[in-house]
C-alpha cells in the first residue's frame, strides 16, 4: 500500500478539522498564502522540516503523514568496527 501524498493529507486534514490555510500557514510562521500554495501549487515542494513537525504535532499525526523520511531500516547483520 502507498502512503497518501502529504499534500493531499494536509488538506485532508484542513477539511477535516474545518481549518484555515492563513491560520496554519501563520503558525508555522510564514506568509498567510504558504500553506496554500503548498498544498495548490506544489510550492515548496516539500515542508520544512520544522514546518512539518509544528503541523504533525498540531494535527496529532506523524509526520510521515506530512512528507517525513520514514526511519531508517534496521540493520539486518552485524555491523563490522571501522579498520
Amino acid at each position: 500500500m502507498q502512503a497518501q501524498d502529504p499534500r493531499q493529507a494536509l488538506e485532508s486534514l484542513v477539511r477535516e478539522r474545518k481549518d484555515e490555510y492563513a491560520a496554519l500557514s501563520r503558525l508555522i510562521g510564514r506568509n498567510e498564502t504558504y500553506i496554500q500554495q503548498y498544498v495548490k501549487r506544489g510550492v515548496p515542494r516539500r515542508l520544512a522540516e520544522a514546518d512539518r513537525r509544528t503541523l504533525a504535532r498540531y494535527f496529532g499525526v506523524d509526520e510521515i503523514m506530512l512528507g517525513a523520511p520514514p526511519p531508517d531500516d534496521p540493520p539486518t547483520g552485524p555491523i563490522e568496527p571501522p579498520s
